[in-house]
């Protein structure tokens, strides 16, 4: 849209003072974490355009509040992909050894809209590392936000999405739909329907120094289906504030209802035939094996199976003192880290504890993420799903500032030892504990 067209329909302009009020009325509160999907033209004509919408927002939260956007950066991709627009076979090993490295004060993002732009290179704004999709924050909790974003693992457990999740934080639509809503992208990692997959891409990174093209394992999203959930959210929830923001609509939820509801809605009606990637093997993803488990987080309803897995893999313990402990992992659900790996038909394929403890052996830091156990179904093993579960237990620990993962293991469970040393853990004693530092 023209700036004549957004004067022609808007009846009087819209100033930093007007949007204040907009915001405070449709429920924006001070304090609060607020995740932010904008589009500028979608609200008229405005006095300051997209810098007058940020010190809006930055008015309303105040200093204890903490503003978040989408920072993404999908050119810097794999051109193997590329659609809008593709680019000739013959430019793609070129692209692939020219593309400059991502870097987060200077890569600009792509496709996020002015006003997530402008944000991005305002002062004191802190961006996650990811190359395809950073988020950008600025406030007290930006670091906590925004730090120790997993490379593969995206828009998943190990990214600003799920941290705006742990602190029960906002979404505010401005001006867009739920097609732009990216916390549904959690609850696509989180929810468990056929077909999904695993993908291969890649993206120029620095590593200790030097630009690396660094191949990005991970689900391939489709948000083609969120318009859907999100007029299903607002008709059977009435968890949405809708409102008028400029000459556009505002729409304010928290994050944590939104997410557990679309989780839910994708496991009741994504299908098999769901056109959500290629699962076709390659040299860099040798496991090249279909998603059909879920990994996620514990839930108060898999205590049997909890209880099932454990007893399995550790067959001497009481079956009374299992059933105790699930029942102090089912009290804490918020705090506990335990993850476990949902098949297709419901039951639980695997499972994985973890704890964070002040040393560990061989650690050279004083806050080690700690594998506590970890067990995979006999009949699932080779696939993939032991490292996915342990990759969920990383990312969390690097959410809670740990650089470094320790393990123990026995002599007992023979495949251990090459499981810890599969996934890039080293021996600090013999054939018992295992660390690895993140890289």
């Amino acid at each position: 849209m023209s700036e004549r067209d957004a004067i022609q329909r808007t009846t009087q302009p819209n100033t930093v003072e007007s949007l204040v009020a907009q915001l405070r009325a449709l429920g924006v509160e001070a304090g609060s974490t607020l995740l932010v999907h904008a589009s500028l033209s979608a609200l008229g004509w405005v006095c300051g355009g997209a810098v007058a919408v940020i010190l809006a927002l930055e008015e309303v939260l105040g200093p204890a509040g903490t503003l978040v956007m989408p920072a993404m950066s999908g050119d810097l991709t794999d051109p193997k992909d590329w659609q809008h627009p593709p680019v000739p076979e013959t430019w793609k090993d070129a692209i692939r050894a020219s593309m400059p490295a991502y870097d987060p004060a200077l890569t600009p993002t792509r496709g996020m809209g002015v006003v997530a732009e402008a944000f991005r290179a305002r002062g004191g704004v802190l961006r996650s590392d990811h190359p395809h999709s950073s988020f950008a924050a600025r406030g007290p909790l930006a670091e906590r936000i925004t730090s120790n974003h997993s490379l593969h693992s995206g828009l998943g457990e190990g990214s600003p999405l799920a941290r705006i999740y742990e602190l029960d934080g906002q979404v505010l639509l401005l001006g867009v739909g739920h097609g732009n809503n990216t916390s549904i992208h959690l609850a696509e990692y989180r929810a468990e329907f056929p077909g999904k997959r695993r993908t291969l891409n890649g993206a120029p990174m620095l590593v200790d120094g030097r630009r690396q093209w660094v191949p990005v394992r991970d689900i391939d999203i489709d948000e083609s289906d969120f318009p859907r959930i999100g007029e299903a959210f607002e008709r059977e929830t009435e968890a949405v504030r809708v409102g008028t923001i400029g000459q556009g609509r505002g729409r304010l939820m928290r994050q944590r209802v939104l997410v557990d509801f679309a989780a839910d809605w994708m496991t009741r009606n994504r299908r098999a035939e769901t056109p959500v990637g290629d699962d076709r093997p390659t040299a860099a993803d040798p496991e090249g094996s279909p998603m059909d488990v879920a990994i996620r987080a514990v839930r108060a309803d898999d205590r049997a199976e909890w209880i099932r897995l454990r007893a399995e893999l550790w067959p001497r313990h009481d079956v009374g003192d299992l059933a105790r402990e699930a029942d102090e992992i089912a009290a804490h659900l918020d705090r506990t880290p335990v993850f476990v790996a949902q098949r297709a038909d419901g039951r639980l394929g695997g499972l994985l504890e973890a704890s964070i403890r002040d040393r560990a052996e061989g650690c050279s830091s004083n806050r080690v993420g700690y594998l506590e156990g970890w067990y995979v179904d006999p009949a699932l093993r080779r696939r993939g799903i032991g490292r996915r579960l342990v990759e969920a237990a990383e990312a969390w620990a690097r959410a809670q500032g740990c650089s470094e993962m320790a393990s123990d293991t026995t002599e007992e469970y023979s495949v251990s030892p090459e499981a810890h040393r599969a996934l890039g853990y080293r021996e600090v004693r013999h054939t018992t504990h295992f660390r690895r530092r993140f890289p």
